[in-house]
């Protein structure tokens, strides 16, 4: 009998693309699936379309909640499912045709519980396409092979949404409620516990970038969730699995540039706002500066960025740069 997979869709405030969202796992060349739509409290008509499909397609159900957060929707398809295999897909993005087909086949080639696909990214301005991170090959590998490219960004990151999953590694995980980057302190253990993954070496999905996004909102207390699940990381790693250390350091010093970029190149009310949260990053920064020059993970730019950071002159020589560069171009 061939194997049900439950697809995941968190469902809120995306009534423009939700069609498409749905249509693209709907016209699967795999057709064994359950489709949860998980309309979490959607203001717009995304409720409305949910239901419309199911009154369609007896392969949809519609969880219809009160809003809690991307997290919150995930884990209520997750206790709801009925699949073998999981996989989730957000409302704004869309499936390649044969995406759980090629999927399924791997998970079963190899006999693993993981599979992890790459990505297309999707400017939602101009809506050029290009391709994004992805495995360089198809093989099988470890969990904490997979678990050290996430952490460095090697062809593949912690999304949840270019992986299959069965069922049983989501048996003790649920994702963070009211977080940002959930992904980030789930997917590793999923592939620590796995033990075994089948990488594809091709797209199976469509990442569309919406400016509004929530990972592209003003700075808020969210800004800094990254930095607080890579901390995390980095001390589960440290204790459970050395042999990861240097590449959750990695993924822990990525978390405080960002941090620091965000807030050095913010307005004054901001940065004085989140002043401590600075302060902290800056000091973990410091604490993991000799990392930073010496793994050869960075660039020379990442490693000057931070000395610019750590010194206090980042934004000012920024400015001045941009300044220069804007009045060489006009004196072209």
């Amino acid at each position: 009998m061939d194997s049900l997979i439950s697809v995941i869709v968190p469902v809120y405030k995306v009534e423009a693309y939700l069609r498409r969202c749905v249509d693209s796992v709907i016209h699967q060349t795999y057709p064994h699936l359950e489709i949860l739509l998980v309309d979490d409290g959607s203001p717009d008509g995304c409720g409305r379309i949910c239901d419309e499909y199911a009154q369609t397609d007896s392969r949809v159900r519609v969880i219809h909640k009160e809003n809690g957060g991307l997290s919150s929707a995930r884990n209520a398809g997750i206790d709801a499912a009925a699949g073998e295999y999981l996989a989730f897909l957000d409302g704004d993005d869309w499936l390649e045709p044969d995406a759980y087909e090629q999927m399924v086949g791997l998970a079963k080639r190899y006999g693993v519980k993981l599979v992890c696909g790459g990505r297309y990214d999707v400017d939602g301005r101009t809506g050029a396409r290009t391709l994004g991170l992805c495995p360089a090959k198809e093989e099988r590998i470890s969990g904490e092979e997979l678990a050290g490219r996430i952490f460095l960004w090697d062809g593949c990151d912690s999304s949840a949404v270019d992986k299959l999953y069965h069922r049983s590694l989501f048996e003790t995980d649920r994702y963070p409620l009211g977080r940002v980057c959930e992904d980030v302190p789930v997917t590793y253990r999923i592939a620590l516990r796995a033990e075994q993954a089948a990488m594809y070496d091709r797209p199976v999905f469509n990442y569309f970038h919406r400016p509004e996004s929530i990972t592209k909102e003003a700075v808020s207390h969210r800004t800094f969730h990254f930095m607080t699940h890579a901390g995390q990381i980095y001390q589960d790693i440290c204790q459970n699995v050395p042999n990861l250390q240097n590449q959750a350091r990695y993924l822990l010093v990525r978390s405080l540039l960002h941090t620091m970029l965000v807030l050095d190149t913010t307005d004054p009310e901001n940065k004085k706002r989140f002043c401590r949260e600075y302060q902290t990053a800056r000091k973990e920064l410091r604490r993991h500066m000799e990392f930073l020059l010496k793994s050869p993970w960075f660039s020379g730019q990442d490693r000057l960025t931070g000395l610019l950071l750590l010194a206090g002159i980042y934004r000012p020589l920024r400015g001045i740069y941009h300044r220069w560069k804007r009045g060489r171009e006009g004196n072209a």
